[in-house]
């Protein structure tokens, strides 16, 4: 042993590491385990204490990657989705891992909110899952809307009533001048004044038009022709044209607050200042019952049918004081012979009531909005597919609560305690409530989303100021409401090979049911100069002015929303993934807007621009956007103030008044 030990010592450095190396290398594992611990617990504390620090970046277990797929996935669902982007860039390995794990990133999904329905089932849930919270940031920093300001035509006074349906916005000026405009293209179709002293309108595209009237009667207009009069030269606009006018329905005692029709039903539902709720027969404009003895005045009136025609049709009412719902039976047999008409409404009866038993009306169920009469009334009852939703506010107007009822028994869901004063609900999701609030600044008020299943608010917006023209506020509308019931890859920003799959899927399975309506995204055409547009209708000389304040994205080519193939400064994947996870990591804490930026421009693709010149001065853009919010301007004659979801790197804030 003496003699082997002095022909080891006898060799260099480097050939005892050799030697060394060789004899661990070439023994099993237990062999070396039995030669290096006594080497090593005989050596030096200085030695002991470097091979710990040397050894600690050397040959660690990577515990993910040897965990069985059935433990990674389990491990993985306890991470939320910041931390999964984290994790992802860890190494390839973990990033080749909790990218392929899809039920991970579905999971996250349904935690952030996305609208399920809207996404196939084959989706890429990791994409879908950061298309929306790149939308969810969007909304925190205030760059998910875009705002523009529209000049109606033949309109020399305020607007005080919208509607929007379909793509198509109708608004009526206090000189009672209907103009119907179809937004995808930004031209007006139809215009015509009406009888006077409009309160409130409610329209069809391309069918009709029902306008209630300060007087207390009703009239339907007819809007057939609006496929044929695109821009109509408004040849009439110095007399009362009346061509369009069907039906006249008389009356309420006093003003008309709301209204709300079915053509499938044949069925018009009015409520007014006569503390009466009204059924008409919409073709015949004859009155078919009468709700009367309410508590106040009727402030909103929604009318959910059942085309099925297998249960029963709703009507959810609101007053000062409740919220009352009523119902009757849907189905009818063609020979019954029931009708039993009311006191002056005739004794001929259609052998066929498209609208039900209506005879056997009955209330269901209520709410009070007041109890104690300690409550502000606040109006704005809205709905969705699953819920009903109002708002409850104390006399001094300093604490509100936002309660959420299930919409077939009444019961109450969520109740969010808000610190705000709130002036309307203007729109209820089944995951998000739209507010109107008092602004920060003098005539300006202020849009707040709240997710009414976390219960925090995820995003403001400030707008001009409206007055109100009616108790529920007729001067303003909410646009498409599909995505306050999720986020994802239906609204723009988003993936442009994904959403066009989705949309294709989308349209073929399309459905209309009178309790959830399905809005389709418009696609808003502009035609961009310096800080204006001027688009000439087809057929019309006259050209509209419309100014808006959202600068075009500058990633887009001209002419052409197709991405690059290439992705910005040839990223590679891990590059994107670490953009994402960089941005995404903060959407928790504060959100500015170069986050918002990195997180718009972060992907698989991007899009570019054409910086010359020409395109500057003048770019055609088809830029997928729709329409959130509508409103009348206050003190700024035939101005109309709309809000788009069209997320762009530019969105500039309201104008102070």
């Amino acid at each position: 042993m003496e003699k082997v030990r002095q022909q080891v010592e006898a060799l260099g450095l480097q050939e005892q590491q050799q030697l060394i190396v060789d004899l661990i290398t070439t023994s099993a594992p237990e062999v070396q385990l039995s030669l290096l611990v006594p080497s090593v617990t005989a050596a030096a504390s200085y030695v002991k204490w470097r091979l710990v620090t040397n050894l600690q970046g050397q040959d660690t277990p990577d515990l993910l990657v040897l965990l069985p797929p059935e433990l990674q996935l389990e491990v993985l669902l306890y991470l939320d989705g910041p931390s999964l982007l984290h994790a992802s860039q860890v190494s390839k390995a973990w990033h080749s891992i909790i990218m392929n794990i899809n039920e991970v990133w579905l999971k996250q999904c349904r935690r952030l909110g996305v609208n399920m329905s809207k996404v196939p089932g084959w989706a890429d849930w990791h994409k879908v899952y950061i298309t929306s919270l790149r939308q969810q940031v969007s909304l925190k920093n205030g760059t998910a809307f875009s705002e523009r300001f529209m000049q109606l035509q033949n309109c020399k006074k305020a607007v005080k009533a919208v509607d929007y349906q379909d793509g198509f916005l109708c608004t009526v000026s206090e000189e009672d001048y209907i103009n119907i405009w179809q937004l995808d293209m930004n031209i007006p179709v139809m215009t015509f004044p009406v009888e006077r002293a409009v309160s409130c309108i409610k329209f069809h595209p391309n069918s009709l038009l029902l306008c209630g009237h300060f007087v207390g009667t009703l009239t339907s207009w007819d809007l057939s022709s609006m496929n044929q009069s695109r821009c109509t030269v408004w040849e009439h606009s110095s007399t009362r044209d009346h061509d369009n006018f069907k039906n006249r329905f008389k009356m309420h005692a006093g003003p008309v607050f709301s209204c709300d029709f079915s053509e499938e039903l044949d069925l018009l539902v009015s409520g007014g200042a006569d503390e009466c709720l009204r059924l008409w027969c919409l073709s015949a404009g004859k009155q078919i019952k009468s709700l009367s003895n309410q508590d106040h005045w009727v402030l909103r009136v929604i009318l959910i049918p059942d085309l099925s025609l297998t249960t029963k049709h709703d009507i959810v009412y609101m007053t000062r004081e409740n919220v009352k719902k009523v119902s009757w039976p849907s189905n009818v047999k063609q020979d019954c012979e029931c009708d039993v008409p009311e006191k002056g409404v005739g004794s001929s009866a259609s052998s066929s009531r498209p609208y039900g038993m209506i005879e056997k009306i009955s209330d269901n169920f209520k709410i009070s909005l007041n109890e104690g009469h300690t409550n502000f009334f606040t109006p704005g009852l809205q709905f969705s597919s699953k819920y009903i939703g109002i708002i409850k506010q104390d006399a001094e107007e300093k604490h509100a609560n936002l309660c959420v009822f299930d919409i077939e028994t009444f019961k109450l869901e969520h109740n969010i305690s808000l610190n705000i004063k709130v002036k309307k609900l203007l729109a209820l999701g089944n995951r998000y409530a739209l507010l109107l609030t008092m602004g920060s600044v003098l005539y300006s008020s202020t849009l707040v989303i709240i997710d009414i299943v976390t219960t925090k608010i995820i995003g403001t917006r400030s707008i001009p100021h409206s007055k109100m023209t009616t108790p529920d506020g007729a001067q303003l509308v909410v646009g498409d409401v599909e995505w306050l019931n999720g986020l994802g890859v239906h609204l723009p920003g988003h993936s442009r090979s994904l959403s066009t799959a989705v949309q294709a899927e989308n349209s073929n399975c399309a459905t209309r049911t009178g309790a959830g309506k399905k809005y389709a995204s418009q696609s808003y055409r502009i035609e961009t100069s310096v800080s204006s547009m001027n688009t000439v209708p087809h057929g019309n000389t006259q050209c509209l002015n419309v100014e808006h304040n959202a600068v075009s994205c500058p990633k887009r080519k001209h002419k052409s929303d197709e991405c690059c193939s290439e992705p910005c400064g040839g990223e590679t994947a891990m590059d994107h993934t670490s953009l994402d996870a960089s941005c995404c990591a903060h959407s928790d804490t504060q959100i500015d807007s170069d986050v918002a930026l990195h997180a718009e421009c972060a992907g698989d693709q991007c899009l570019m621009m054409d910086t010359s010149p020409e395109v500057k001065a003048c770019q055609a853009l088809e830029q997928p956007s729709f329409l959130v919010l509508a409103a009348g301007v206050l003190n700024e004659p035939g101005r109309l103030f709309t809000l788009w979801w069209a997320q762009s790197r530019h969105t500039h804030k309201c104008k102070k008044e």
